[in-house]
């Protein structure tokens, strides 16, 4: 099958955008943990030592499949090992920044590769404008970059609608050629795979395309069947010895079975919230698409072609909508969709008024509205990550041991599951430039008795300068729940009194004589009327969230610059 090439300026646009949002906003939440620890773990730890991967002792609702974390591990391992031969990577920030760095290019390039079939199935126009209206919205490229489970999976959705895009199967009426029904019957073994391995809720998606492209006749059932089937004992048989092995179980384990067990048999999934059956339609979609959606729906009602797209998407959607617990995630799979849908509606508009003025209006109105989404999207998230703030305050303040002097004895930091949630990963705990070496916190557990990580510059490993004391040593403390009592700590991460947590190691809980040394905030919502009156500082409303509290550890004490 052969491709025209995409506007390249479009796709370098693309591909700048979806790092951009990487760059602007590095730290992490708790939805991406478990795939951004995997991949850490599988770098630092090879893939042969799974009983020193972070899962063994926090391991989590239901397990998750290793399959996804490893391959973006082997992808990311070669930029790190090109970054470290240059002494480049000075924490476990960079590290992170350079995992989520290539999903999002592994995610642009799945994006170009569709727009390379919209172009021959739609024309240059589509195509280009389908780059440049992805490029400019503002959940998936800022999500791209970001390991949760379902954005894993995003590139393989991409790549298999770009198979269903491509011409003829999109607008031929007549029996396709074999080259067109082997790469239909590629894309449904690449959905397949997804399915089975990274989000099960993708047979949702796979189930409405097959049906419609066996109704037009475009691939026959014989051959659908045994590439399902094919795919999907393939696919569990790698899931099976993978997974099996990562999490050291006694038994063969699917975790994307053992998860729609948990969360849909079980209906344990409720317990994270309910939504109405009208969520998909009427919130995210509209959410995830703003003012794209308008022109999508006018091309889904002027062009056959669109709608061979769409219906299968929307069949998907409305599936999804019959399960109780609805997050925007669930269905970003199909937001590309619905934005070729757009651009080709922006040409349609032109096409049907014979105006292209109409068109460059209609196209003009949506790109400010996409950059000012972006804008106010990435203001707000900057300040989402009150956790990563708070262990940047106390690494900054705690003073090296003077000159000449003896190394003083490792700070002990407990960090709170807030903390951790909100940006502490341990891509920044672990490899922190003041974690303690290897052996030398075992018995406060997590972190600290890990190994330095091999692409860590030397002088990110705890090497002083000439001249200058010994830089101070930290041991982080993450078990759940706190494995020693207050008094044995120097410095705990702990939620404010003020914030939403529940957690019983809020600040109102520690002991007397706590010296809150800083708090961090996180973002709460605009101010509208603060705006009207001219009040521009005021206009993004932030509430504290996690506070850096110095403890009493047998008396010890340390001065510490800084407060609240």
């Amino acid at each position: 099958m052969v491709r025209a090439a995409a506007p390249r300026w479009a796709e370098c646009v693309l591909v700048l955008s979806f790092a951009a949002h990487v760059l602007v906003v590095a730290p992490t939440k708790v939805e991406e943990s478990f795939p951004l620890t995997a991949v850490r773990d599988v770098v630092v730890h090879g893939p042969w030592a799974p009983q020193r991967f972070d899962h063994v002792e926090f391991s989590g609702a239901v397990p998750r499949s290793f399959v996804a974390p490893v391959a973006l591990a082997a992808l990311a391992s070669l930029p790190l090992r090109a970054l470290a031969a240059l002494g480049l990577v000075r924490d476990g920030l960079d590290a992170q920044i350079t995992v989520r760095l290539t999903l999002a290019l592994v995610s642009a390039l799945s994006l170009v590769y569709l727009s390379r079939s919209v172009r021959s199935a739609y024309g240059a126009k589509v195509a280009k404008y389908f780059l440049v209206l992805a490029a400019t919205q503002f959940h998936v490229p800022f999500w791209a970059g970001r390991t949760l489970p379902n954005m894993l999976a995003f590139p393989l959705v991409q790549v298999a609608l770009a198979l269903f895009v491509a011409p003829p199967s999109l607008s031929s009426v007549t029996k396709p050629r074999p080259s067109t029904r082997t790469h239909l019957l590629a894309a449904f073994a690449l959905l397949t795979f997804a399915a089975v391995v990274v989000r099960l809720e993708l047979a949702a998606l796979l189930a409405p395309f097959a049906l419609e492209h066996l109704a037009r006749g475009l691939v026959g059932w014989r051959e659908l069947l045994v590439t399902g089937v094919g795919a999907a004992a393939a696919s569990l048989a790698l899931s099976f010895v993978v997974d099996t092995h990562f999490w050291l179980s006694p038994t063969w384990l699917w975790p994307e079975g053992q998860a729609f067990l948990f969360n849909v048999v079980e209906g344990k999934s409720s317990e994270w919230g309910v939504s109405p059956r009208s969520y998909y339609f009427l919130s995210a979609l509209p959410k995830l698409l703003h003012l794209s959606l308008v022109p999508a729906l006018f091309s889904l009602f002027s062009d056959r072609r669109t709608r061979r797209l769409l219906i299968p998407c929307l069949a998907f959607v409305a599936l999804l909508s019959g399960l109780a617990h609805k997050e925007w995630r669930f269905v970003v799979y199909v937001v590309p969709a619905f934005t070729v849908a757009a651009a080709a509606g922006v040409v349609a508009v032109g096409a049907f008024t014979a105006s292209p003025l109409l068109r460059r209006a209609l196209l003009l109105s949506l790109l400010p509205l996409n950059a000012l989404q972006t804008v106010l999207g990435l203001a707000a998230s900057s300040s989402n990550y009150p956790g990563a703030s708070a262990l940047s305050f106390l690494e900054a303040a705690l003073p090296p041991s003077p000159p000449g002097a003896a190394p003083r004895e490792p700070w002990l930091v407990h960090v709170s599951p807030e903390a951790k949630m909100t940006g502490a990963s341990n891509f920044l705990l672990a490899d922190s430039p003041l974690a303690e070496p290897a052996g030398a916190g075992a018995a406060a557990g997590g972190a600290g008795a890990a190994p330095p990580a091999w692409y860590l510059a030397p002088r990110a490993r705890g090497a002083a300068a000439a001249g200058e004391g010994a830089p101070p040593r930290v041991r982080y403390d993450r078990s759940e729940p706190r494995s020693l009592p207050w008094s044995a700590y120097d410095f705990a991460l702990v939620p404010s009194s003020s914030s939403s947590s529940s957690s019983s190691e809020a600040e109102g809980d520690l002991p007397a004589g706590a010296d809150v040394l800083c708090t961090a905030t996180e973002f709460a919502g605009w101010d509208v009327r603060a705006l009207l009156r001219g009040e521009w500082r005021r206009v993004r409303r932030e509430r504290e969230a996690v506070r850096v509290v110095r403890l009493s550890r047998g008396g010890r004490t340390g001065a510490v610059v800084g407060g609240e």
